[in-house]
């Protein structure tokens, strides 16, 4: 399978590489980013990017600009050294106005700022108010949205798509046969117990909820929190979107096969006779050939029965 590394410069000059020693891709439904290392042979005139569009075949595994590269004489042959992440890592990094945002939609919140090349669902649904807390990212306040819209956690696709619903239903992707590993996982660390949550006048524990996941973990993990003005005239959804989020990647199952299929986060995945939406997907390559790793989610918002 061949990898096709398109180059930009500061300039916007274009430089296409084909000649690739290693790659290694992850891109995860709860990051809002992906992330790209990559080592490819080049000519001693390039200079380093800023931003790369990787292919593998005619499949986009990334668009995104480059943290950190390097352009350097190994063994008498000129490599690029480069690590990239998504456009989409700007919804991590920019702030909203804390306070409240009225008639709230996804096309108003990403319409605060000019975010290039980032693309999201249009003409979703409004959702009566979010609340936006002082220095908390984007990403916090678009899954918020999120939860309000559809009980949903905000994902993101190869092509920088920003999705809040689940994809179309299609023909699941079907692996080979013939797999390299299977593995069976739990997360049991980040699970909360119990969440306690004051009223408008500072009461604690005026609102309480419990995580049916805890108790046959032995989890015994209880929080305080203050009144959640996120979901003023829902306070129970605060309790539970945050049970919601502590059960995230609780139950697992991966498994890990040569080649690429073309699959992406939400996809349909036919596995080892079992068919799942991905939640992870991790592809590595160099000369000795590519393998993948898909993650399938079980939780409060993946593969939800």
């Amino acid at each position: 399978m061949i990898c096709t590394c398109v180059c930009y410069d500061l300039k916007n000059a274009v430089t296409t590489l084909t000649e690739c020693l290693s790659f290694s891709l992850v891109r995860e439904r709860y990051l809002s980013y992906s992330a790209l290392h990559i080592r490819m042979l080049c000519g001693a005139e390039l200079q380093p990017p800023v931003r790369i569009c990787f292919f593998l075949g005619s499949t986009l595994l990334m668009d995104g600009i480059v943290q950190n590269a390097a352009v350097s004489q190994e063994d008498g042959l000129t490599v690029l050294d480069a690590s990239v992440r998504s456009f989409t890592a700007a919804l991590s990094k920019n702030q909203l106005e804390p306070g409240i945002h009225s008639d709230v939609t996804l096309d108003s919140l990403m319409t605060e700022y000019a975010l290039p090349h980032i693309r999201y669902q249009t003409g979703m649904p409004q959702v009566n108010y979010i609340y936006v807390k002082e220095h908390s990212p984007m990403w916090e306040a678009l899954a918020a949205y999120n939860y309000k819209l559809n009980g949903g956690y905000p994902y993101v696709r190869a092509d920088n798509l920003l999705c809040v619903t689940p994809q179309a239903p299609a023909d699941p992707i079907v692996l080979p046969e013939a797999l390299l590993a299977r593995r069976s996982l739990c997360r049991n660390e980040p699970i909360i117990s119990r969440i306690l949550m004051a009223d408008l006048n500072g009461n604690y524990g005026a609102f309480s909820a419990d995580n049916p996941e805890a108790v046959p973990r032995r989890i015994v993990n209880v929080r305080q929190i203050p009144f959640d003005k996120q979901f003023l005239y829902d306070p129970a959804d605060a309790l539970q979107f945050r049970i919601a989020l502590s059960n995230r990647r609780i139950l697992a199952r991966a498994v890990a096969y040569c080649g690429y299929c073309g699959e992406d986060i939400e996809d349909a995945v036919t596995a080892d006779g079992v068919t799942a939406s991905l939640g992870k997907l991790t592809v590595r390559g160099d000369r000795k050939g590519i393998t993948t790793e898909d993650w399938f989610y079980y939780d409060s918002f993946c593969n939800r029965s």
